[in-house]
């Protein structure tokens, strides 16, 4: 019966696995997709480059603060997977994603990825405000 027990939790562990690494590809995919629209967006930003820009902006910005909420979700979800899966873990006779976390945390120079990924959007934020203070400074100017 222990054997078989083994096996099923096993089995189980595969599937959260498995799970938490289609979550991280659909992270991948959702970071591509506002990668793209925010560079679409400081495209029309040089293309337009008025005073009705700041609409534009607003909504980069906008776009930015729900890219940020999407990754702090996806952290939750992934972080939820993962404390399943090193649960499950313990009743197997080796533990990989245990024995790696506690790896990682010991590593001074890891960053985790949730950090790296939010200095995309807040960077593009700091873009979108520059521009926009420099197409209020330039529109003023002008007048």
């Amino acid at each position: 019966m222990e054997k078989e027990n083994e096996n099923i939790i096993l089995s189980q562990w595969q599937t959260c696995v498995e799970m938490a690494n289609s979550i991280s590809q659909r992270r991948d995919v959702m970071n591509n997709l506002f990668v793209t629209l925010n560079l679409a967006i400081i495209a029309a930003i040089t293309l337009v480059f008025d005073i009705k820009t700041i609409f534009i902006i607003a909504a980069g910005i906008v776009m930015c603060v729900i890219w940020m909420l999407f990754i702090h979700n996806f952290k939750l979800l992934n972080q939820e997977k993962f404390n399943i899966t090193n649960e499950m873990e313990q009743h197997l006779p080796f533990q990989p994603f245990a024995k790696e976390w506690e790896s990682l945390k010991s590593n001074k120079k890891y960053r985790e990825e949730t950090k790296l990924e939010k200095v995309l959007p807040i960077v593009f934020i700091i873009l979108y405000i520059a521009a926009g203070v420099v197409i209020i400074i330039t529109k003023t100017s002008e007048v």
